[in-house]
């Protein structure tokens, strides 16, 4: 598997990798780097600005650096899920059947480095190691493919030489009223507080900018069965009023940096502007979820960087949340259950027409 292969995989494989908002130039690299004796820079290729760094090394060992969105390093739980999820993609994509071990482990260099690595190995012996770590701000997953993993990563680890200049322009960050979701915004788009009435229907989230607005809604002891999630999701954005049903998106899937699947389906709105967008999306969180509903034209893209950088909220419990059931998103979907799915139904129709109701209405 070459360095570059490996990238594409991360990418392929839903891995939250960090892009350039828009126009705006990619930040550089926190960190410098010289090479471990028997490993060479390889040149970039491709076009995604989060991939930072490609090292081919000996016995065709290679390893890969990429910005990612920002993880809950402090919760192992958490972090154990994302990195799993990310060897499932990339077995998923090769067709090897890596296998991640049961924990992950912390190990921290004389660099100031501290990094939660998780093993993978492949026919029962260690052939790849994922290692997620913070440098000056900025998040990075290190993967790295070799005979000797364990023996190759401290050497390249603790080459690693961090700037000393912090990431600018922070994201802003917002709690749920349930202080369970800790977001990083993106540039452009701010909490704003909810209206009494919002609260009274079961939203715990608002946020508005950037031509868009995004509301969350925490759904409760609905009974709803996970396979019957994806449909939902579809019926709920084809509720919307305005929406060109030829245009419904298939439901999409998103790995993020909390844990919990999060899938989604948009569509385009007739308006007068003609850019707008719904979305409708369904994240399991422990054993209740949440759904998301964004209107505007940049409503996709603003809903998945949302989502790709949520960490888990100071009210969070870190084994109930890494214990959320996964979604069905490469199984045919099912049929929806006629009575639980009704009801969910509802509920998300109610929220999706007051959503509507309050932007023409401002």
């Amino acid at each position: 598997m070459t360095a570059f292969a490996i990238g594409l995989f991360l990418a392929a494989a839903g891995v939250p990798l960090r892009a350039a908002q828009g126009d705006v130039a990619s930040p550089p690299p926190p960190f410098t780097i010289e090479p471990p004796a028997g490993w060479s820079l390889a040149p970039l290729s491709g076009d995604n600005p989060s991939l930072l760094l490609l090292l081919k090394g000996p016995e065709k060992s290679s390893f890969v650096l990429a910005r990612i969105n920002p993880v809950s390093l402090e919760n192992r739980a958490a972090v154990r899920t994302f990195l799993s999820n990310v060897v499932y993609g990339i077995s998923a994509r090769t067709h090897l059947k890596f296998k991640a071990a049961a924990n992950v482990e912390t190990a921290s260099y004389a660099n100031g480095v501290t990094a939660t690595c998780l093993r993978a190995d492949l026919d029962d012996k260690p052939r790849m190691t994922l290692a997620v770590m913070e440098v000056d701000g900025a998040y990075l997953l290190g993967t790295l493919v070799s005979a000797v993993p364990e023996t190759l990563l401290p050497s390249i680890l603790g080459s690693l030489k961090g700037t000393g200049t912090p990431v600018a322009g922070a994201a802003a960050v917002a709690e749920s009223v349930d202080g369970q979701l800790r977001f990083n915004l993106p540039p452009g788009l701010r909490a704003r507080a909810l209206t009494s009435r919002e609260r009274q229907m079961g939203f715990v989230g608002a946020f508005e900018g950037s031509g868009a607005e995004l509301l969350v809604l925490k759904l409760a002891d609905d009974g709803t069965l996970v396979k019957d999630r994806p449909e939902i999701v579809k019926a709920t954005v084809l509720a919307a009023p305005g929406v060109e049903p030829k245009t419904l998106t298939s439901v999409q899937y998103l790995m993020t940096s909390a844990g919990p699947d999060f899938i989604y389906a948009s569509a385009r709105v007739a308006d007068a502007a003609g850019e707008g967008a719904f979305l409708a999306g369904y994240m399991p969180w422990a054993y209740w979820g949440y759904s998301i509903l964004a209107k505007g034209g940049k409503a996709p893209e603003l809903a998945k960087a949302m989502l790709g950088s949520l960490s888990l909220g100071p009210s969070a419990v870190p084994k109930l949340v890494a214990a959320s059931p996964r979604l069905p998103v490469a199984r045919r979907l099912a049929v929806l259950s006629p009575w639980t799915s009704t009801l969910v139904l509802i509920l998300l129709l109610a929220a999706v027409l007051w959503f509507w109701w309050r932007n023409h209405g401002s």
